[in-house]
């Protein structure tokens, strides 16, 4: 073994150390043990391997990262984030357009972290909640939606957050405002309430909707060929809503705001 990149990537062990020390600090062996679920047998070997290549320090029957572990782990971390979470379904990612997405954001896309693919059937939705609404808006705290598409469904859901008296930040287009213009009076009504914002983006705006609540971020993309195939992408983790808000913020600052239609 001649190389970090060896020591690093050749064991699943040792990489799983090494980001565990990163978060943890410090650490017994029980503690490396239980946190990985690992034998003695089966991870003292590669903590050796570690501190041989001068990456971890033992002191006092603990283990943590040396300085130059702590540099190497430190920039490994995102990598290895990132591709678990393009790894975990490669064909949505590869399927879907990432271009409108900041490069910044995309370089920390594992910040996402676990997400699950919900593909929602339209024609279900004339029958039954759409169930979006029903798991993630519902009983939100905050949204923030940016939508390029017709979603008369939603309306109900946020008209109920807004009355609940929590805030609500729409950003769509010119296109989607025209279609409710019969609701203009009602609209104007509540964009006159202090929780109420819309802005209006341009409308080649390749993003269909990045809904963004106190709890969950939602992703709808458009695929590669240009088309919507209601695939959401939904993630609860704590990353991903921090995500989801900066994304929506960067759209937000290619928006205008609107205080009546």
């Amino acid at each position: 073994m001649n190389s970090l990149i060896d020591t690093v990537f050749f064991s699943e062990k040792r990489k799983a150390v090494l980001l565990l020390l990163l978060e943890k600090e410090t650490l017994t062996l029980e503690d490396i043990k239980i946190e990985l679920n690992e034998t003695s047998v089966s991870v003292l070997p590669q903590i050796k391997v570690l501190i041989d290549r001068k990456l971890v320090i033992q002191e006092d029957g603990k283990y943590k990262l040396s300085m130059l572990g702590k540099i190497v782990t430190e920039n490994v971390s995102p990598f290895v984030k990132n591709l678990s979470v393009l790894g975990k379904d490669s064909c949505f990612w590869s399927e879907h357009d990432l271009s409108p997405i900041p490069d910044k954001l995309l370089q920390r896309i594992g910040d996402i972290g676990n997400f699950e693919i919900i593909n929602v059937d339209l024609r279900s939705v004339y029958y039954e909640p759409n169930p979006i609404i029903n798991s993630f808006i519902k009983n939100a705290q905050t949204v923030k939606t940016f939508i390029t598409y017709y979603a008369p469904e939603y309306a109900p859901a946020y008209y109920e957050r807004l009355m609940a008296g929590y805030p609500l930040s729409v950003i769509t287009t010119n296109y989607i405002v025209d279609m409710a213009a019969k609701y203009r009076n009602e609209i104007n009504d509540l964009l006159r309430l202090d929780h109420a914002e819309l802005y209006i983006c341009s409308a080649d705006t390749k993003i269909a909707e990045v809904t963004v609540t106190n709890e969950v971020l939602l992703l709808f993309l458009y695929s590669t060929s240009g088309n919507l195939d209601y695939t959401f992408l939904a993630s609860c983790e704590p990353g991903a809503v921090a995500w989801g808000e900066e994304l929506f913020e960067y759209l937000k600052s290619r928006s205008g705001r609107k205080k009546e239609i």
